[in-house]
């Protein structure tokens, strides 16, 4: 097993179907226009380090933040840096990463999850990403090591999705990664899609599922249903956008697909027990108070759209 790098700069790019799919393939991209695309059958960890990394899989795209990281085995992906951006992606083909010695088999332990880094992930990832850490010529058995480094990484921080998949329903742990799988593609469109409203038929025939079979499974693994989870991730973002932006309400309640913008005032006076015009002047005296405080703007920025307590 050896690792290949590829630095992309500015809008170079990379498709991994033409490459060496016996090894394990680093990739740092920085810059603007940069291009990643990575077969079906694969796994790959990517990390943003800084900027915005659009990734797409199929037809729905997905922005991956700055420190954030995304597991990806469900299908192949494409990244792409349409701003100034600076990332890694470290990945190979699933066999590969079955292949590692010392641990429970891939099929069953890891799932697709996009999630603050650690920094006992991002250690390992930075680790194989620097090419001067391997050569050409490095031991095949200082590579298995530092690879299995990050897998048992990975799994670690996967320790959410595994009592997640506890609660599957399933005799084996296979079946029960399968369910979980697709209930997770099911979370995963819901996340792309918060500004739209997404059926629930549609969403029923991504997992394979009747409706009213997804709501209870569903419910059972995540202890809600998925339109109580599209509901409170728009609430969430009507927070964001009233706290931290200029848009008007109406644009606000169109952006999020309200029928109208009184709509969308009742939606979040019942969600948050204030106005938005409430909300905007208590966002205002908080980051006059933080100036007089002498906190820097990003922490002012970061208490402003902290996530705020829904009233049930």
């Amino acid at each position: 097993m050896r690792i290949e790098h590829h630095l992309l700069h500015g809008a170079q790019s990379l498709d991994l179907h033409a490459q060496q799919q016996a090894n394990v393939h680093a990739i740092v991209g920085n810059g603007r226009g940069s291009r990643l695309s990575i077969p079906n059958g694969w796994i790959s960890i990517s990390l943003v380090l800084r900027g915005v990394l659009e990734l797409a899989s199929g037809d729905t795209p997905w922005q991956l933040t700055s420190r954030h990281q995304q597991l990806w085995l469900d299908g192949g992906v494409r990244l792409v840096s349409r701003t100034p951006c600076w990332w890694l992606c470290v990945t190979a083909p699933a066999q590969l990463w079955r292949e590692l010695p010392h641990s429970s088999p891939c099929d069953t332990s890891l799932v697709p999850v996009e999630t603050h880094c650690p920094t006992q992930l991002a250690r390992p990832l930075v680790h194989i990403a620097r090419t001067r850490w391997f050569k050409k010529d490095s031991d095949a058995g200082e590579v298995v090591d530092t690879m299995v480094w990050l897998r048992d990484a990975i799994v670690e921080h996967q320790d959410a999705q595994h009592q997640q998949m506890d609660r599957c329903s399933g005799r084996t742990a296979l079946r029960r990664h399968q369910t979980l799988l697709r209930l997770l593609r099911v979370q995963h469109l819901i996340r792309c899609n918060v500004d739209d409203r997404i059926d629930l038929t549609r969403l029923a025939a991504i997992a394979n599922y009747s409706p009213t079979h997804l709501i209870r499974v569903y419910r059972e693994v995540f202890g809600e249903t998925p339109c109580e989870y599209a509901t409170r991730l728009r609430h969430q973002r009507a927070w964001e956008l009233v706290r931290s932006t200029d848009m008007s309400v109406c644009e606000i309640a169109d952006a999020l697909s309200f029928e109208s913008e009184s709509a969308f005032c009742r939606a979040f006076k019942h969600a948050f027990g204030c106005t938005t015009s409430e909300a905007r002047r208590g966002a205002r005296a908080m980051v006059s108070v933080h100036g007089h405080l002498g906190l820097s703007s990003d922490d002012a920025l970061q208490l402003r759209t902290s996530e705020p307590t829904l009233v049930l």
